[in-house]
């Protein structure tokens, strides 16, 4: 089934928690939104937070000893249960957490020089 988020530029129109938020067009068309509004997400995606039960997510946290943490969880729908056995057996998900890792460490460097330039 396919999925569905607001596309960058319509954010800014619609309250902020949708700004993440990953769903089926039924889903949207239930809130209203123009189809315009809205871009298929690709089969693997990152959605924002650890869904903790059916109406809950862990979204963030943070703490004087650990500092800021953000949750997210990556979604491969169309995996089926030999890919997802081979493929969670350690050096593609190395992998792939070294090359999120580069683009988390840029994010962060970017967001830190914005800060310092403000």
């Amino acid at each position: 089934m396919k999925q569905y988020r607001l596309k960058k530029e319509a954010v800014r129109f619609f309250n902020e928690k949708h700004s993440t938020t990953i769903q089926t067009f039924d889903y949207w068309d239930r809130l209203g939104v123009d189809d315009k509004a809205l871009e298929i997400v690709e089969d693997a995606f990152i959605s924002y937070g650890h869904k903790t039960s059916d109406i809950s997510s862990s979204l963030s946290g943070w703490s004087a000893d650990d500092g800021s943490k953000f949750h997210f969880t990556l979604h491969f729908p169309s995996v089926k249960f030999m890919e997802h056995d081979k493929f969670s057996k350690g050096k593609p998900v190395r992998e792939m957490m070294d090359k999120i890792q580069k683009h988390v460490n840029y994010f962060f460097a970017e967001f830190v020089n914005e800060a310092q330039d403000a």
